[in-house]
């Protein structure tokens, strides 16, 4: 080990981070703890009483060391000793308890994991390759951030340190990076296999490694989760943190509808907001009518089996009370529109068919008019970019098709099942005619807004479910093991499809970009 470094180098950095806000130092500190992190995992079951605790205790203050300034910065901080000349710096909550520490003494430097009960985990540059190599890059980065600055330039250091956490964690030309980074990432595959309370915190420690971190407000909301939830333990956690990505995802695809369960069929079902200015609502709808009308009546390159069509036909029949739905399906369509009579040259640019594009256009314009809720609903959705889904997501959909339907009204039913096709858009299933190449923002919005929140209405269904005996015997129950879904457990009890829901919600998330 290179002795100069860590007699005159290691301390020299130790000390700057004196001079530097708790934001940088809270970032820089944490990057380092982040790529130790391993040492700690590895002896994870080792000396504690409680390991499960103490290892949420070190995530938990990690995540908060390099979220954005908001109140969950404040649950932490990177305490320093002595005050006029550092050598030890600590991340802790609150200023009281610290789950990590770097100091340096003569010719080394140490990391230290407090654990519960007076036990704890120690390490050393002179144990442990992986901690020599962590220091030099943790050395580097501080000597970045603080290189021409002083004490009355600390905002600059602040703007350096925040944008490190897009940086991966270990720089891609440092030797054996990829071989630490590999065994750390290992350790958290490893701690998700034996449970999957982990399976958040394993994604979460990957888009360090890689540079993109998860969504900062969904972090945030992590961070501030309750302490007794923390305090409870993994399993309690990981509920909370489900919870948090099911509410996080209906905020992301808001609809101007309510999911409910319907007491007398003991089944989902979505009820639009009302109609305002019905008479203007109808008028619309008339003028989108007899503007298909004379384009199915002549050589204009639309037919009935054309998808374009259907969806207005489903709009002038099925969502002519729905103007939640009306809006998504007309805005779809007009951009279909748009495209074949200006890009692609599918449809000719006559009369009829200018006339169905500005008839569909102006019922776009009229719904958002009259209706505040879709208005925005629309601003919000126009800033989400759907990514494309993997093949192991569509199986996902595909399986969760029959589940949907069966715990779902008749009307919701039927969306469910238009709608999950034309995400799925491969020959798994029957698709309809005229489906485009890659799945449409109204059909991924229907589907993951409704299903995140009929996740949020397990508890209820649950309690509801139980109720009734009876139930046992019900279509319901025979329509969902007949799938093969389920295996031979009751879907009653709400403890079968919840994971089928949560996979759901999951895909949402990342269909967005979320995770």
């Amino acid at each position: 080990m290179d002795d100069h470094f860590y007699r005159v180098e290691f301390p020299t950095v130790i000390r700057k981070l004196g001079y530097v806000s708790s934001k940088s130092r809270k970032i820089l500190l944490g990057r380092h703890v982040l790529r130790s992190l391993g040492l700690r995992m590895a002896e994870f079951s080792e000396g504690s009483p409680e390991p499960d605790i103490d290892l949420l205790r070190i995530l938990r203050v990690l995540q908060g060391s390099q979220l954005p300034s908001s109140e969950a910065t404040e649950l932490f901080s990177a305490p320093y000793t002595p005050n006029d000349r550092p050598e030890e710096i600590s991340l802790t909550k609150r200023k009281s308890h610290t789950v990590a520490s770097v100091s340096f003494f003569g010719g080394g430097s140490s990391l230290h994991f407090p654990q519960s009960e007076g036990h704890h985990s120690t390490f050393t540059n002179e144990t442990s390759e992986l901690l020599h190599l962590a220091d030099r890059i943790f050395s580097r980065e501080v000597r970045d951030t603080t290189k021409s600055t002083n004490l009355s330039t600390k905002r600059i250091v602040d703007e350096r340190s925040a944008s490190l956490v897009s940086d991966p964690l270990w720089p891609s030309n440092t030797d054996r990076s990829v071989e630490f980074s590999d065994q750390t990432i290992a350790l958290f595959y490893e701690a998700e296999h034996i449970s999957s309370d982990w399976s958040f915190w394993r994604e979460w420690y990957q888009g360090f490694l890689d540079g993109k971190p998860l969504d900062w407000e969904l972090q945030r909301r992590v961070a501030l989760i309750d302490d007794a939830i923390w305090d409870a333990g993994p399993e309690a956690v990981a509920t909370e943190i489900e919870r948090i990505k099911t509410e996080f995802l209906a905020e992301k695809l808001p609809m101007a509808e309510i999911i409910e369960l319907n007491p007398e069929t003991g089944k989902f079902r979505a009820v639009p907001i009302p109609v305002e200015n019905a008479s203007y609502m109808s008028a619309l709808l008339s003028q989108i009518g007899d503007a298909l009308e004379d384009c199915l009546g002549g050589h204009n390159g639309l037919s009935d089996r054309s998808g374009d069509v259907r969806k207005l036909n489903r709009v002038l029949t099925k969502y002519k009370d729905d103007p939640q739905n009306a809006e998504l399906t007309l805005t779809r369509v007009a951009g279909s529109l748009r495209g074949q009579l200006h890009d692609s040259r599918e449809l000719p640019d006559n009369e009829d068919n200018l006339a169905l594009l500005n008839a569909v256009e102006e019922g776009v314009r009229g719904i958002r008019a009259n209706h505040p809720e879709v208005a925005a609903n629309r601003e919000q959705l126009a800033r989400q970019a759907f990514q494309t889904l993997a093949a192991e997501e569509k199986q996902v959909l595909e399986e969760a098709l029959p589940i949907l339907t069966a715990i779902s009204e008749a009307e919701l039913a039927e969306e469910f099942a238009q709608d999950i096709p034309e995400l799925i858009n491969d020959a798994t299933l029957p698709l309809a005619n005229g489906a485009p190449p890659l799945p449409g923002a109204d059909a991924a919005t229907r589907v993951f807004s409704r299903v995140s929140k009929m996740t949020l209405l397990k508890d209820q269904y649950d309690t509801f479910t139980r109720k009734g005996a009876e139930w046992f015997d019900s279509d319901t129950r025979k329509t969902v093991q007949l799938a093969g879904l389920v295996g031979g457990g009751v879907i009653a009890i709400g403890v079968k499809f919840g994971p089928k829901l949560l996979e759901l919600v999951q895909i949402g998330l990342r269909l967005l970009g979320v995770l």
